[in-house]
């Protein structure tokens, strides 16, 4: 979820250094609530990884097959010391990724090889580190443009450079990514303007703005992210409205699942229906289908045996959904995964690497983003549980 555009909606309660960088690698015990003989994992622990002070202000992770994790700082009223960086959780040192010179913000100059905004990370099933950059409404985005980079991991280089000219604009803001090798597509959220779905074929770079300003993709008005009793609300006082932000992709790579951040719905349409060109609006908004109301989600994340993951921010917590049918109909099973509210604050970007489920805690509603009077408690942290054992497959995160 992006730090520096909140605008908000959604009705419920969410009550709610780098430098050195990390303090601790410890592990801390967690309620996880077993719901079904499946997800019976009550002995489990939180643990965290690695935490930030405020000059690290973390949003997005990435962890490789091998365990090396990876976190995103986006620019916000404050920009980051760094904006990417590898996290050694042993001895909790970090360096900037690629290198420093990425990550010494330039105003003015191209942004080709410099980050602006980063926001999300997906490592894919062949160990490669994807970056989104979302870059900023305050820059002139023709010389910072929004981007994902490709990476090759082990010589810190960069593969592709992918931008999105004529399709997302400055009142856009993509949020999230998701890569499908199967197909050769990534998918990327938009949180801003109309919302929709970035669908960017990755042999050529073209890009398709799709399902913008489809009712999947935007928040329902009448719906607002509450702070307890209390509207969430931006700097300047405006209610908070984020469009298609939390986004997934099925294990098989047949699904894509999203959800606009300030309202309960979640929907899923089929991968392809999104990559097929010939497929005119309103034939694939009838593709869409309606997966009812459920926890409010921040980032999403779906596991290889087909469990959805996701941060409830209304009651500080972490959930998972098993997908179901009902008189012809998918829908989602809710059951809370990590059940810590004292601890966990904001779980926001999530990765699944090794049967652990990571997901950063980002504190986003007790950023000077918003003006509800929140105190900064806590540190940056990312954490993760113990899974069962998962099938093997095509899914990475």
């Amino acid at each position: 979820m992006r730090a520096d555009t909140f605008q908000p909606p959604m009705r419920r309660r969410v009550i709610a250094t780098l430098g050195a960088g990390l303090l601790s690698t410890l592990v801390r015990p967690s309620s996880l609530l077993a719901a079904t003989p499946e997800t019976a994992h009550a002995a489990s622990k939180l643990e965290t990884v690695a935490s930030f002070g405020d000059d690290f202000r973390l949003v997005g992770i990435g962890v490789t097959r091998s365990g090396r994790v990876f976190a995103t700082a986006p620019s916000s009223a404050k920009r980051s010391r760094y904006s990417l960086v590898e996290v050694d959780p042993r001895t909790g040192n970090v360096t900037p990724f690629p290198d420093s010179d990425w990550n010494t913000y330039k105003p003015g100059k191209s942004g080709e090889r410099q980050w602006i905004s980063l926001q999300a990370l997906w490592v894919d099933e062949r160990d490669r580190l994807w970056a989104l950059d979302s870059s900023l409404p305050s820059v002139d985005q023709t010389v910072q443009p929004p981007k994902l980079v490709q990476f090759d991991i082990d010589r810190r280089e960069v593969v592709r450079v992918y931008t999105f000219e004529q399709v997302v604009t400055p009142k856009d803001s993509i949020n999230d990514v998701r890569i499908d090798l199967a197909h050769g597509y990534a998918f990327i959220s938009n949180a801003g303007n109309q919302g929709g779905i970035v669908v960017t074929q990755l042999s050529n770079g073209k890009a398709r703005l799709l399902l913008a300003g489809d009712r999947s993709s935007v928040s329902d008005p009448r719906e607002h992210l509450m702070f307890g009793d209390r509207v969430a609300r931006k700097s300047d006082g405006g209610v908070l409205v984020l469009q298609t932000d939390g986004i997934a992709i099925s294990p098989q790579r047949d699904w894509v699942y999203y959800r606009p951040l300030t309202d309960h719905h979640y929907w899923r349409v089929p991968v392809a229906a999104l990559i097929d060109e010939t497929l005119a609006p309103q034939a694939l908004a009838q593709r869409v289908q309606d997966l009812g109301e459920h926890a409010l989600t921040g980032g999403l994340l779906m596991g290889p045996d087909g469990t959805l993951y996701g941060g409830d921010l209304e009651n500080r917590t972490v959930v998972a959904f098993t997908v179901k049918e009902r008189n012809g109909k998918a829908t989602l099973d809710q059951r809370t995964l990590v059940n810590e509210p004292t601890v966990v604050s904001w779980a926001d970007g999530f990765a699944l690497q090794n049967d652990y489920l990571y997901f950063a805690d980002s504190h986003l509603h007790e950023l000077d983003n918003f003006s509800n009077g929140y105190p900064r408690k806590g540190r940056f942290t990312i954490f993760r549980v113990k899974l069962p054992p998962q099938p093997a497959g095509l899914f990475a995160g």
